[in-house]
C-alpha cells in the first residue's frame, strides 16, 4: 500500500496526469463548471507563483482541496523504511510547503513549522538545508506581521489572466511541468535534485526509475534550456539503455540517441 500511494505520487511529478474535474452538482450548467475549472487552474497558477519548489502531485492537491489526501501519502513515504534518506527527506519537505502555501485552504503554518523543525533535525546535512532555513524564515516573519489574508481573499487580488496565460512555445511534449518549469524559469538543478532522488530510490519500480532519467535527459537536450548540454542528455539516456534496456523509455531513449548524434 505504501508503495502503491508514493509510486502515484511519482506518476504525477513524472507525466503531470491530472485528475479529471468532479462534478459540483448533477444540474450545474457549462458555465459553472467552466468556472469551476478555470478557479482550479488559478490557484493552481497563485500557488506554483509563491513556491516554485511545489511538486505536481502538491499543486494538484492544494487547487483541488486535496491536501489530506497528499500528506498521506507522503507521510506513508516518510515512514516506509524501504525508502532512502533522500525519498524521505524530500516527503517531510513537501509536507511543510503543502501546509504554509497561502493559497491552501487547509493552509497551516504550526504544522508546516513541525515539518521543517523535524527536516532541520533529522537530515541536517540534506541538500535542502537552506531551503529549509528560508522557509523557517518566512514563517518567523508571517508570525511577527499577525493577522494573514484568507487563501480567498488572496485569490481575489491575483491577476487571474496573467495566471492562465499559457507559454506558447512548443516544448517537447514528451516534457512533464516540473522539467518545463525547470527550462522556463532556470530551475534546472532543483529539477534535476528531485529527478535523482526518484531514480536513486531502488524501492521503486525500473519504469518509474527510467522515466526520471529520461526526464533529464529531455531538459538537457531542449534548445529553450539555456543550461542545455547535449553530452549530458545522452549520458542520461544511455544510462537508460544500460541499466534499464527492457523499458518503454529505453526504446525512446534509443531514439533520443540517434536525433541527439544526428545534430552532431
Amino acid at each position: 500500500m505504501i508503495r502503491l500511494m508514493m509510486t502515484a505520487a511519482a506518476v504525477i511529478i513524472l507525466t503531470g496526469c491530472a485528475a479529471a474535474t468532479p462534478l459540483l452538482v448533477a444540474e450545474a450548467g457549462g458555465h459553472q463548471l467552466a468556472r469551476h475549472d478555470e478557479d482550479i487552474k488559478v490557484r493552481a497558477a497563485a500557488a506554483l507563483d509563491e513556491e516554485p519548489d511545489l511538486l505536481t502531485y502538491s499543486v494538484q492537491a492544494i487547487s483541488r482541496d486535496r491536501t489530506q489526501q497528499a500528506a498521506n501519502t507522503y507521510l506513508l513515504g516518510y515512514q516506509a523504511e524501504d525508502y532512502s534518506r533522500n525519498m524521505k527527506s524530500l516527503a517531510l519537505y513537501q509536507l511543510a510547503l503543502l501546509y504554509m502555501n497561502r493559497f491552501n485552504s487547509e493552509r497551516d503554518d504550526a504544522k508546516a513549522r513541525e515539518y521543517l523543525l523535524l527536516h532541520r533535525q533529522q537530515f541536517p546535512d540534506s541538500r535542502l538545508k537552506a531551503k529549509i532555513e528560508k522557509r523557517l524564515a518566512i514563517l518567523d516573519q508571517r508570525a511577527e506581521d499577525g493577522v494573514q489574508l484568507s487563501p480567498e481573499q488572496l485569490l481575489r487580488q491575483v491577476d487571474r489572466n496573467k495566471l492562465l496565460q499559457q507559454d506558447n512555445i512548443p516544448y517537447d511534449a514528451e516534457l512533464t511541468a516540473m522539467s518545463e518549469r525547470a527550462i522556463t524559469q532556470g530551475r534546472v538543478a532543483e529539477a534535476e535534485s528531485v529527478y535523482l532522488v526518484l531514480y536513486d530510490n531502488k524501492a521503486s519500480s525500473d519504469m518509474m526509475r527510467a522515466r526520471s532519467l529520461y526526464q533529464l535527459g529531455l531538459i538537457y537536450m531542449s534548445p529553450y534550456n539555456q543550461a542545455g548540454d547535449n553530452q549530458k542528455a545522452l549520458a542520461y539516456f544511455r544510462k537508460i539503455t544500460a541499466e534499464f534496456p527492457q523499458t518503454e523509455a529505453a526504446e525512446k531513449s534509443r531514439q533520443r540517441i540517434v536525433e541527439l548524434l544526428n545534430r552532431q
